[in-house]
């Protein structure tokens, strides 16, 4: 399973975003923008069970609304609060400085990327090690602005 696929189910909890089914033996991967060739980033597709995705696509199930308002607020809690907010401010400002461990899925998804350490200055008895990629700066990428600003999440 792909990085993007594994993200996919965590952050539905392996269960169907729109009726909440947990059988992962009856899920499939929605596109939510169809076009040709298929567009296969993470904000691009939902996880739903075979019954609601083919309900969908008859007219007669969730609609294109519903289903984006459902993947907004998925992606807000999958990308986490601080990761969101580190993200609007590197568009806001052109670079974040933050904690890896707080910003590492949003590198992974391409949204970010490292630019520099922050240089610490020290005081006496403290060890440069101690610090040492505790914090760095960041810069958003194109594919990070295109996400706030396709979701106006900026």
């Amino acid at each position: 399973m792909s990085t993007t696929e594994d993200l996919l189910y965590f952050e539905c909890d392996s269960s169907c975003a729109y009726c909440g089914l947990r059988d992962t033996r009856a899920l499939t991967i929605h596109h939510l923008e169809q076009v040709k060739p298929k567009n296969e980033d993470y904000d691009n597709k939902l996880v739903l069970c075979h019954n609601c995705h083919h309900c969908h696509h008859a007219g007669k199930g969730p609609t294109e609304d519903e289903l984006r308002d459902i993947k907004r607020r998925l992606m807000t809690k999958t990308l986490t609060v601080p990761g969101l907010n580190a993200l609007k401010q590197a568009y806001r400002r052109g670079q974040v400085v933050a904690m890896p461990f707080l910003i590492n899925h949003l590198i992974e998804q391409q949204y970010l990327e490292y630019k520099e350490p922050v240089v610490v200055l020290l005081r006496a008895g403290q060890n440069a090690e101690d610090f040492e990629g505790s914090t760095a700066v960041y810069t958003i990428t194109t594919r990070g602005r295109q996400f706030l600003e396709k979701w106006a999440l900026k």
